[in-house]
């Protein structure tokens, strides 16, 4: 029964280890991995644009609803189908809003990932970078995501989405 016991406890503490890869080996020199939307999305600039088109999403749909229940009751069914063709097309022009919106982030966020990656990649003397999210594992010596992010905050805290 004590077996049973210490076989379940290290059981829940494995299981409550965050989930990473695992240490394999010795880091590779010139070798360096970066997960390209870890360290987007830890930067303040990804964090500021992910702010930002929500809010944005958030008012329109705010300001769709409130159209919607301006309509006298009695009026209801007769407006309904306009009602349904003016939400349509609003929601059309802000989709194209949002997506040109958020192209405009992108283009931010990604100039400042650039200029951080090639700080960092001169400063790790990587000779090769790969895409961390698509290995097993690898050593932790070799991963620049976290420190592509803090550069980047250096370079770009807030996206302007205007």
């Amino acid at each position: 029964m004590r077996w049973f016991g210490l076989c379940v406890t290290s059981l829940l503490l494995l299981v409550s280890v965050p989930a990473s890869a695992q240490t394999f080996g010795a880091p590779v020199p010139g070798m360096c991995l970066l997960s390209r939307t870890g360290a987007i999305g830890a930067s303040r600039a990804g964090q500021s644009m992910q702010a930002q088109l929500r809010t944005a999403i958030d008012r329109d749909r705010r300001a769709l609803e409130g159209r919607q229940s301006a309509i006298a009751p009695i009026e209801f069914q007769r407006q309904l189908g306009v009602l349904n063709q003016q939400a349509q097309a609003f929601e059309q022009q802000q989709n194209a809003r949002f997506i040109a919106a958020q192209t405009r982030g992108q283009q931010q966020i990604d100039r400042a990932l650039n200029e951080a990656l090639s700080r960092v990649i001169t400063r790790n003397a990587c000779g090769v970078v790969m895409e961390r999210d698509h290995a097993y594992g690898w050593n932790n010596a070799m991963d620049i995501t976290s420190a592509a992010a803090r550069e980047m905050d250096g370079i770009l805290q807030n996206v302007a989405l205007q």
